[in-house]
């Protein structure tokens, strides 16, 4: 199917107005062209040369009638036509936008937001200018000069066929205008959102630029994809200004020789005066329309352009969807089990290897590893974010790949290292996972993750709105609001991928405490560097290189003496030297 058929396919809901809208074209151009056989034939011929001055009234008040009907035409048209336009545009961006939210992590892995930015706002402002503009002034204007033709021809065909003589050069010109055009409108598209990438880039990362000094870089990294954005516009209007005086020449060459030999007919009294004032009048009523098409050439080409764009983020498949017979994942009691799991963001280049394991209910798990040892990637198979190329990742005996996403994902809660706030409330961030929650569920659940008062502290209590990101809260603030908003949900599976890292050792110890107890009836996993949290976990899985190196208790795995060991040697064992008081130490640890 082409660009083209596709978008003329949304018109299919709207054929009824889409008529209407082309029947009052036709009446409306219709009457556009009647006015100069009054105006200029009728009046030149009847009333001026025959002397007839008594029927100028009832011509003239007949114009006015024209005009008038012709407004009325004209604002039911254009509101016809900008109110269908609107509804297509509805439709198209609803549709991209569910496509946005139904695309895998992997896509926002490898797709910059500034180019999601481009084609939901300006690709989407060029095709609503394609249905509200395009379709009816291209059928307009063809209707425009059938009709101008036909009283040509009914006025002299001679004539007619002369003025015919330049409007195929007319066509072939815009033919080859609209070849060229059209890759040049790509190029601007894709140019444009590069530019948006990079603005928004460099507005989100500004704290870093303004930490490193990096203005005079930036500026100039700006300046040169600004320059190629501003290069491809001008190639368009080079262009443009190549081939639209072509069109005008031939068109005004088409008029000279109309009235080289009207004038001629005129003389020799084979023509009336008024009727080559009226042919006159026609062809330039004629030059608009064919002059015209250049225009809509132009508007097409950069629809079409912004359309392909934004059709290939709707038509591109979602890694990620449900089988066609998946189940929802009834009530669970949460037990977890990896099965020779291999999982790889980039082909042959496994992140994760045959990992094998079993998470009985109830139990906490903590994953520890170095960086880029697959901790995060391990987390993030559990509610499906990413697909395993092999083996059976299970829920309860449930294959994850056999239940929907949506009955799994709401079993499963998950707070990030790297907090996002929505730019509103308190309360509904809290609440965004459930919207309908009471203010008692949610000032419960605010106190359990201990922001109940530093809540409160502020004057507009949970009604405080937050900047964008949460950027006027600090770190810790945040990351007791994302605890509180995972706890509202009340998962049975609880991911946090070291969620107290932004928290004071005060403020950890009493999140910790609430943790404690509503990890009693819930599975976790815990991604963390907290030597208590550590200590505490029913088991510590130690991943190295994407393979699990160790599994056990803390004690079980201290005698190991393997990576755990190394790792509590380097990381934590100092740490708890320091909280030995110093009689303890100078006596070899022996109480006295």
């Amino acid at each position: 199917m082409t660009i083209l058929s596709r978008m003329l396919g949304y018109v299919r809901n709207y054929w009824h107005l889409v008529t209407f809208s082309f029947a009052l074209t036709v009446v409306s151009r219709f009457l556009r062209i009647y006015v100069p056989l009054i105006s200029t034939k009728a009046i030149i011929d009847d009333v001026i040369l025959q002397g007839n001055y008594d029927q100028l009234p009832f011509y003239l008040l007949l114009i006015i009638g024209i005009y008038a009907s012709n407004s009325i035409i004209s604002f039911l048209q254009r509101y016809i036509n900008s109110y269908t336009s609107q509804k297509i545009v509805f439709t198209i961006r609803n549709e991209l936008f569910t496509s946005l939210q139904e695309k895998s992590f992997s896509f926002y892995d490898r797709t910059q937001i500034g180019q999601l930015m481009a084609r939901v706002t300006s690709d989407i402002r060029r095709m609503t200018m394609f249905y509200s503009f395009w379709m009816n002034s291209l059928f307009g204007s063809i209707i425009q000069i059938i009709l101008i033709y036909y009283y040509l021809f009914g006025i002299d065909v001679n004539l007619t066929f002369i003025s015919l003589i330049t409007i195929p050069f007319v066509f072939v010109i815009n033919y080859f205008f609209m070849k060229k055009i059209h890759p040049i409108n790509s190029t601007i598209r894709e140019r444009y959102g590069r530019l948006n990438a990079t603005l928004q880039q460099n507005i989100v990362g500004m704290s870093v630029v303004r930490i490193f000094t990096n203005e005079p870089f930036e500026l100039k990294n700006f300046e040169e994809v600004n320059n190629t954005f501003l290069n491809a516009n001008m190639e368009e209007v080079k262009l443009r200004a190549i081939f639209r005086p072509f069109t005008g020449f031939l068109l005004g060459l088409g008029t000279a020789l109309l009235y080289w030999f009207g004038s001629g007919e005129v003389i020799r009294n084979t023509l009336s005066l008024g009727s080559l004032l009226l042919f006159s009048q026609y062809i330039s009523m004629l030059t608009l329309p064919v002059r015209f098409v250049s225009i809509l050439i132009n508007l097409y080409s950069r629809a079409m352009a912004g359309a392909k764009r934004v059709f290939e983020i709707i038509d591109s498949k979602a890694e990620i969807e449900d089988k066609p017979d998946a189940i929802q994942l009834p009530t669970i009691r949460g037990e977890v089990r990896f099965s020779d799991v291999t999982f790889e963001y980039i082909k042959d280049r496994p992140v994760l290897k045959d990992i094998n394991f079993l998470v009985k209910p109830g139990e906490t798990i903590a994953i520890l590893g170095a960086t880029g040892s697959g901790k995060s990637s391990l987390i993030y198979l559990i509610p499906r974010f990413y697909d395993i190329i092999k083996g059976t990742i299970t829920i309860d005996d449930y294959s994850i790949k056999d239940v929907t996403l949506k009955s799994l994902r709401n079993k499963v809660g998950i707070v990030l290292q790297d907090i996002f706030l929505f730019s509103t409330t308190i309360k509904e961030n809290i609440a965004f996972g459930q919207p309908d929650a009471t203010t008692e569920k949610i000032i419960n659940v605010a106190k359990l993750a201990q922001a109940h008062e530093f809540i409160m502290s502020f004057p507009e209590g949970y009604d405080t709105f937050v900047g964008e990101r949460g950027v006027t809260l600090s770190g810790g603030q945040r990351q007791r609001i994302a605890i509180a908003r995972t706890l509202l949900r009340d998962p049975r599976i609880l991911i946090l991928d070291d969620s107290t890292s932004f928290v004071d050792t005060k403020t950890e110890h009493e999140i910790q405490k609430a943790l404690d107890e509503l990890r009693k009836d819930r599975t976790t996993f815990v991604i963390t560097q907290r030597l208590s949290t550590i200590k505490n976990a029913d088991r510590i899985i130690v991943l190295d290189n994407g393979k699990i190196e160790e599994i056990g208790t803390h004690k079980e795995l201290l005698k190991l003496k393997g990576i755990y060991s190394q790792i509590y040697a380097t990381q934590f064992a100092p740490k708890e030297e320091l909280l030995v008081p110093d009689e303890q130490k100078n006596s070899g640890g022996r109480k006295e």
